[in-house]
């Protein structure tokens, strides 16, 4: 079976940002975030481990006491044990792809 999402038919996340359900089933789930200038997603925990790939734009990320810039066409891998957090600093919008590995 085939399925193809657009961020335009994708559901929201229930968030106060704009997060996008691109894909999603038992073991993983894809998540298109895009933060505008300034935004930000709060230091939290996960219950799973979250691989995040830069799409457009430097999103900061906040991996425990450590802060790394995230460029398109790079990943970065995020256990669960770690707490982390996310913001834009730059004066455009950024869009990071969040996948995470359900089981």
């Amino acid at each position: 079976m085939h399925k193809k999402t657009t961020p335009e038919t994708a559901p929201r996340v229930d968030a106060p940002f704009d997060g996008r359900i691109m894909f999603s089933n038992e073991k993983t789930e894809l998540i298109l975030l895009t933060l505008q200038p300034g935004e930000s997603i709060p230091s939290h925990k996960n219950p799973f481990d979250v691989i995040f790939t830069g799409l457009e734009g430097e999103a900061t990320l906040g991996i425990g006491e450590e802060s790394i810039a995230l460029q398109p066409c790079q990943t970065l891998f995020v256990s669960n044990e770690e707490n982390r957090f996310m913001l834009n600093i730059s004066d455009t919008p950024v869009k990071v792809m969040v996948t995470k590995i359900l089981s």
